[in-house]
């Protein structure tokens, strides 16, 4: 036994120090990623000098972005030669899958001469903008700044089409909102889904062809969402396919009516509905254990998280013992009840953006009680006196002195 103890741990020794080595690998190469997105720059920039900066791959992402054919074999120096003549022919499309957030950031370079200093871009973004052609960042008289090219920024094609593109990108935003708005209650949905949704709320006929160009290009910027062969997913939605069975389960129940206003403001980033359980356990977080606000909203996030892939309570009890410090049942009962008042008032997935409260009268058995069925909590519940070697009421199976009673 003592021999398979030490085969055991050497293992695991090697497992951290190979997760160790890969983490440190994973580090070294974003700094090595972030040094190349902001080393020096000229202003103004030409496209020739602009794309002599990037890799053979970089140049290709672009090629492959405006979807020019026929030059993959090209050489570095003639692929350049080509993009310079491609990139100013294609703003039409490039600047037509735009939304109104990356349309301003580009008049806003332009007004101010080609380049703005310290752009609130992410690196993906940046990348995203590298691969569009459009813009450029980099360090110039020693800040980061984001650039167009002369050939963009001389070209006519904003000055004349104006008015047509900002309609375009008005409704571009709010395609992308909309949508983001649906996957953030739903889920996951499927392309018909989302189109018959998307009629709905913007009383239009939608061409699949335009959403899905404009849909998939806001994707690689904002990461809001995926795509695979269930549909379009929200980006934390772990197994698409659970929460397409999950829906089929429930298919005489509709999907949620959300007013269009609350759907736009889910489909902003990072968006959370912090509604008022959520906010009472917030708060309660933060008048029992001596953690910040952001901390507290943080462990509540995580909890609404494991609710939305189908955790039981006393699994986010489980969870929250990890992170939090139990010194009496009193705590752990208390603790319990926001829980499951947080779990009963979040709009779910599974449940087509339903709270269980809300399905109540159609499912009783959403409901998630206190105490449930299997008498996870049973003893909090009842109040039973619970002694020190008795089975801990949140259902971990250890004793009560060995988990939330320590």
């Amino acid at each position: 036994m003592s021999n398979n103890n030490n085969i055991d741990e050497a293992v695991s020794k090697q497992l951290l120090n190979s997760l160790g080595k890969m983490k440190e690998m994973s580090r070294k190469m974003e700094e090595k990623q972030e040094l190349k997105r902001w080393s020096e720059i000229s202003v103004p920039l030409t496209m020739k000098d602009a794309l002599k900066r990037l890799t053979k791959d970089e140049l290709s992402d672009i090629r492959k972005r405006l979807e020019i054919s026929g030059a993959s074999q090209l050489k570095k120096a003639d692929l350049i030669e080509l993009l310079c003549k491609e990139i100013p022919l294609s703003l039409k499309s490039t600047i037509g899958n735009l939304d109104l957030e990356r349309y301003k950031l580009i008049q806003k370079i332009i007004r101010k001469g080609g380049f703005i200093e310290n752009p609130s871009l992410k690196p993906h973004q940046i990348n995203y903008f590298r691969d569009t052609g459009i813009v450029f960042s980099g360090t110039f008289n020693g800040k980061k700044v984001a650039v167009i090219p002369e050939e963009v920024i001389e070209s006519s094609f904003f000055e004349e089409n104006e008015e047509q593109i900002t309609t375009i990108c008005r409704r571009n935003t709010e395609w992308i909102k909309l949508t983001q708005g649906f996957l953030y209650y739903y889920g996951t949905l499927n392309l018909s889904e989302i189109s018959d949704l998307l009629e709905k709320y913007t009383n239009e006929t939608v061409r699949l062809a335009d959403y899905l160009r404009v849909i998939e290009d806001a994707s690689s910027y904002y990461k809001q969402f995926k795509m695979d062969q269930s549909g379009f997913s929200y980006f934390s939605v772990m197994d698409p396919k659970i929460v397409k069975q999950e829906h089929q389960i429930r298919k005489d129940i509709p999907y949620f009516p959300f007013s269009k206003e609350d759907l736009l403001k889910a489909g902003e980033p990072e968006f959370n509905d912090r509604n008022e359980s959520y906010l009472q356990f917030v708060h309660f977080l933060t008048q029992n254990y001596q953690i910040s606000k952001k901390e507290a909203d943080g462990i509540v996030e995580e909890c609404i998280c494991a609710t939305q892939i189908g955790e039981e309570p006393n699994q986010i009890l489980q969870f929250l013992q990890t992170r939090l410090e139990f010194p009496d049942l009193d705590t752990v009962q208390a603790c319990m009840e926001k829980v499951v008042n947080l779990m009963n008032n979040t709009r779910q997935w599974f449940l087509k953006g339903f709270t269980p409260e809300e399905l109540l009268a159609q499912e009783r058995k959403s409901l998630l009680p206190l105490p449930d069925q299997e008498s996870k909590v049973y003893d909090l519940a009842a109040k039973k006196k619970i002694g020190r070697n008795d089975p801990c009421p949140c259902g971990s199976g250890k004793k009560y002195k060995k988990c939330c009673g320590k």
